[in-house]
């Protein structure tokens, strides 16, 4: 309750908020999951409910105070989503509550919101209509971002992008090559009786069904592997760093991708990554000597400034995966959704100037890969069309993993894309969904 008033009412991100509230606790596993569930369950589903407490409610949500809103809201999540918990055991909880958080006043009206919630509401979503009104609630998707996604991508994608928001997405890790050998980490796993499977084209990209297993079991060293979702695995893959260059990562907080690209480099040459905050560049560096990564150095700086003269045509790779408006990882940032997409008109100009900064520090014949963790076509597709508009000294570079990765198994499914350019959706490549862009700066120039 108090996490959800942090994040509804407060302006919380969900992510922060909620660890902040497991480590006040003291929760056993299981009933960390179970608060876990309810928490983020609540944040996905806030239309669908706010429209069932709605239709039952002469007082208009906003008018409600907010702990009893947030009573409502957690009460039917549990009616509607968790069929373990019994329809009595959801109304008493809640009604205990409303004297908990000192609105006692308030039980009879929560007591027969959700009696009626428990007894109709799953008739009452079942007669939604179609399309993006229906979609709103059903799914839980404001109606503008749907809309914003048809524009986009066409009725039919937009459609299996809200169909898919509540997911659960896979937990994805990396197989720290540094410390452990694949094929020895993933044999560990099977001793341990934690199910995986590895991802297709993409060596040491594991899907684990129980991930917290992983955490529990003393026979496997917390070095040898960390949380990396596929998307951004991929996106390391794109960039193909090799043995003995340098590389450089310029918005690399919280520092999983320098991690993924120092194995790729077998942990030779130089690695640097930049990051805005020096608490993050420290974070980096204690992620770095943690995973066994020791061509790694910092650069605390602002990766929309001016580049620093003696980074100029320094790297022979530059990863530039910057601010964004995060429209890809809903699943597991669920508030995102709710964001006034007027908002998102500020990210492409600061983007546009990061990506043009970090060309500046690719050599001649080097690569510059630009990404992004959202769905939205002026902060992805018009930037990367727009900066080889600007800058002639760089070409496409096609993404074909410089044949070390199988990029052409995601081609396959990709909407008419360039071949330097590739959009990861969450319903067709079961991951986050990403946009990558690639270019090689011409030799001599």
């Amino acid at each position: 309750m108090n996490a959800l008033l942090r994040v509804h009412r407060d302006g919380g991100y969900s992510h922060i908020v909620w660890e902040e509230a497991l480590d006040a606790g003291c929760l056993s596993a299981e009933d960390r999951s179970l608060a876990s569930r309810l928490f983020y369950g609540v944040i996905e589903r806030r239309l669908t409910l706010d429209y069932l407490i709605g239709s039952r409610s002469k007082t208009p949500l906003h008018r409600l105070h907010p702990a009893v809103r947030e009573i409502l809201r957690v009460g039917a999540y549990q009616l509607l989503y968790m069929d373990r918990i019994p329809s009595s055991a959801a109304v008493n909880e809640a009604v205990k509550l409303t004297r908990s958080m000192k609105q006692g006043h308030a039980s009879g009206f929560v007591n027969a919101v959700l009696r009626g919630i428990g007894r109709e509401g799953r008739a009452q979503l079942e007669q939604l209509p179609p399309g993006a009104e229906g979609d709103e609630i059903r799914y839980s998707c404001p109606r503008e971002l749907i809309e914003f996604w048809r524009g986009a991508y066409g009725k039919a994608t937009a459609a299996e992008l809200a169909a898919h928001l509540n997911d659960q997405p896979d937990a994805c890790i990396r197989v720290n090559i540094l410390q452990t050998d694949l094929t020895r980490f993933c044999a560990l796993l099977t001793e341990q009786g934690i199910a995986f499977t590895e991802e297709p084209g993409l060596p040491g990209c594991l899907r684990v069904e129980e991930p917290r297993r992983l955490r529990e079991r003393e026979a496997i060293p917390p070095g040898s592997y960390y949380p990396q979702d596929a998307a951004s695995q991929w996106c390391c893959a794109a960039l193909s760093p090799r043995q003995g260059e340098r590389v450089a990562d310029v918005c690399a907080a919280p520092g999983g991708k320098v991690l993924t690209c120092a194995q790729w480099m077998e942990n030779s040459g130089a690695l640097l990554a930049g990051d805005l905050y020096e608490q993050k560049c420290d974070i980096i560096r204690r992620r770095a000597a943690e995973y066994g990564v020791s061509i790694l150095e910092t650069g605390c700086r602002d990766a929309s400034a001016p580049c620093p003269p003696e980074w100029e045509g320094a790297f022979d790779r530059v990863l530039c995966d910057g601010p964004c408006s995060g429209l890809g990882v809903i699943r597991r940032k669920p508030e995102i959704r709710y964001k006034p997409l007027d908002t998102l008109t500020e990210l492409p100009p600061l983007q546009y100037r990061i990506l043009s900064e970090a060309a500046k520090m690719v050599r001649p014949g080097g690569v510059l890969q630009y990404s992004t963790c959202t769905l939205n076509p002026a902060e992805n597709e018009e930037i990367a069309v727009r900066f080889l508009a600007e800058h002639t000294q760089f070409s496409p570079r096609p993404l074909t993993g410089e044949g070390r990765s199988d990029f052409r198994r995601l081609f396959a499914s990709a909407d008419q894309e360039p071949s330097h350019q590739l959009t990861l959706m969450p319903h067709l490549h079961d991951c986050d969904g990403f946009y990558i862009a690639s270019f090689v700066r011409r030799e001599g120039r």
